[in-house]
């Protein structure tokens, strides 16, 4: 029952923006800067829920999430090396 509350209501949701857009009352445009990226990010997330987070699924979730805020304009590569020495520093940590 729930997946078809989920179901309805992003129907309902998308519905209302592409009304809204119909109407001028809101720019939308599905082919934004990076959209392209959204065929690495969604199958990650499915992914996550069905089976939760495993390797393959963050990986493919952070490679979607970079490529998408390298197409919106963010220079992200600085912060590449200290992400990698928090999550070194964290699964060293929390390791069990």
């Amino acid at each position: 029952m729930r997946r078809h509350n989920t179901l309805g209501i992003l129907l309902l949701v998308i519905g209302i923006i592409i009304l809204l857009n119909a109407l001028n009352v809101i720019p939308v445009n599905i082919f934004f800067n990076g959209w392209w990226t959204l065929f690495l990010i969604v199958p990650a997330l499915m992914s996550m829920s069905r089976q939760g987070i495993t390797a393959g699924n963050a990986i493919l979730l952070v490679l979607g999430v970079g490529f998408l805020l390298r197409e919106q304009g963010w220079d992200y590569t600085q912060y590449i090396v200290p992400a990698l020495f928090i999550a070194v520093g964290l699964v060293i940590i929390f390791r069990r």
